[in-house]
């Protein structure tokens, strides 16, 4: 009996030696700390870092970092700046060096509001004729070109910038980069807030990049436009700005399905006129053999509700079917009411 009654109790007391064995081996422990330098984390100690990308920034065949922080923030959000981290090699014996590199917009201007996209493209061409490719970043507002310095001395203390600016744009309207023509396109309401129109203007680098040699200006663009934003307007005819029939009408010349056709926007004498190509609109080239037309200026008097008349000067390029292009040619519409529509009466040029 006094054999029996010890068994299982000492059948309990292993059975608890065991689960609390098991239960002291499951519980984790402290994690240790990463065995490898984050840049967020260890170096850049109180920056709001955003984003880190990898990218061969000096086309050297190696990754740098490509670091994006906020600064000056205000809830949460705030401008972006950027900088490269980069392993600088040192001489035989010596450790390499980790070193960063700002990349500096003129006039200590903010890079952007939100992480640019990110993409190497050569633009400009080096003296020994390796390539290396520029640092471009891109929002739908900004446009920012980046090139290296070759001067060794950069590289130990970033003086003068290892990565200088050779462009930076920025437009509310918009920015654009075509990474096949090099071009960019600025997109800006300013003058014609109240019509909705816009102006585009063009840019191509030359030889040493966006800017006029030894500025931060930019180079002349290399061509203007005026446009809609979104395109012509269905209902066109019965807008209350003259400025936009007259846009809307060089932009229907050479367009044969165009509806409204151009002779809509003209009153009936000047349609007339427009049919037996008998209206100096301002093309050198025949009706039949004009392509389209570019308004690069245009320029009006503000207009009342109760307006009937009024003036619109515009500055157009006209194209041949046959790829001829004329010089600019100005040109002064006089426009008038005609059932509470505005028609182009009669031009001058």
């Amino acid at each position: 009996m006094f054999r029996s009654a010890r068994f299982p109790a000492l059948v309990l007391l292993l059975s608890a030696l065991l689960i609390s064995c098991t239960a002291s081996t499951s519980t984790p422990g402290p994690t240790p700390p990463p065995k490898t330098v984050s840049l967020a984390d260890d170096v850049l100690l109180g920056m709001d870092v955003v984003d880190v990308q990898r990218i061969d920034t000096d086309s050297d065949g190696e990754l740098e970092w490509l670091v994006f922080y906020r600064f000056d923030q205000v809830g949460g959000q705030g401008p972006v700046a950027a900088l490269v981290y980069d392993v600088l090699p040192r001489p035989s014996g010596q450790l390499p060096l980790l070193c960063p590199y700002k990349l500096r917009t003129p006039h200590e201007n903010y890079l952007a509001q939100r992480v640019p996209d990110v993409s190497l493209v050569d633009i400009v061409s080096d003296p020994d004729d390796i390539v290396r490719k520029e640092i471009v970043l891109t929002t739908s507002e900004e446009a920012a070109f980046f090139r290296m310095n070759l001067d060794p001395a950069s590289r130990l203390a970033d003086v003068p910038p290892l990565y200088y600016c050779i462009g930076f744009f920025r437009s509310a309207g918009g920015a654009s980069f075509n990474p096949e023509t090099l071009e960019v396109t600025v997109t800006s309401r300013a003058g014609f807030e109240r019509s909705q129109l816009i102006t585009k203007h063009s840019y191509r680098p030359e030889t040493d990049g966006y800017f006029v040699p030894g500025t931060t200006a930019l180079n002349a663009p290399i061509g203007s436009t005026i446009d809609f934003a979104e395109g012509i307007p269905p209902a066109i005819l019965d807008t209350p700005y003259p400025e936009k029939i007259v846009l809307a009408f060089y932009q229907t010349l050479g367009k044969d399905n165009a509806e409204p056709k151009a002779t809509d926007y003209l009153t009936a004498q000047a349609a007339q006129e427009f049919n037996a190509g008998a209206l100096s609109y301002g093309s050198p080239f025949p009706e039949d053999q004009l392509k389209y037309a570019v308004v690069k200026e245009l320029g009006y008097y503000p207009t009342q509700e109760d307006s009937t008349a009024t003036t619109v000067t515009v500055k157009v390029v006209f194209h041949s079917v046959s790829d001829q292009s004329s010089p600019l040619i100005d040109v002064q519409w006089t426009l008038t009411r005609v059932q509470n529509q505005w028609k182009m009466d009669f031009p001058q040029s």
